[in-house]
C-alpha cells in the first residue's frame, strides 16, 4: 500500500471511529439520533454537496474562521421524523494559504423540513 494510501485508510478509520463517539448524544429539537446512518452513495449530488459547503459556511461564521470548502470524503444521511441528518468528513483548506494542502474535519448537519432550514450540530477537526 503506497503512503498516501496508508494515509487515507488511517484518516477515514480515524473518521468513523470519531463517528461513533462525537454523534452518539441526541439533540431535543428532533434530530436526536434514533434510526440507523446510511451511507451516502453519491457524494456528488448537489443537495449533498450544498449541505455539506453549508456546513463550512456556518462553521466559519460561528468561529469567524477562513476556510475554504475542497471535498466531501464521506457522506452518511439519517432520515428523521422532523428531518434529515446528514454526517460528514469533509476536507477542506484554509482560504489565504496553499490550498492544495487540506485538513479534514468531521460536520453534521441537520435539515428541518418542517421549517425548511438547515442547522450545524457540529464540526470538528480531525487532523489539524
Amino acid at each position: 500500500m503506497a503512503l498516501g494510501q496508508y494515509q487515507f485508510f488511517l484518516l477515514l478509520s480515524a473518521a468513523l471511529l470519531l463517528l461513533t463517539g462525537v454523534f452518539a448524544d441526541g439533540e431535543s429539537d428532533g434530530s436526536a439520533d434514533t434510526g440507523d446512518w446510511t451511507p451516502i452513495k453519491n457524494l456528488k449530488n448537489p443537495h449533498v454537496h450544498e449541505r455539506a459547503e453549508y456546513a463550512v459556511t456556518a462553521y466559519n461564521y460561528q468561529a469567524r474562521k477562513h476556510l475554504k470548502f475542497h471535498s466531501i470524503v464521506y457522506g452518511e444521511i439519517k432520515w428523521l421524523p422532523r428531518g434529515t441528518n446528514y454526517r460528514f468528513v469533509i476536507a477542506a483548506a484554509i482560504d489565504g494559504e496553499n490550498l492544495t494542502i487540506t485538513n479534514s474535519y468531521i460536520a453534521r448537519v441537520f435539515e428541518n423540513i418542517e421549517v425548511g432550514d438547515k442547522t450545524l450540530q457540529a464540526f470538528t477537526p480531525i487532523n489539524e
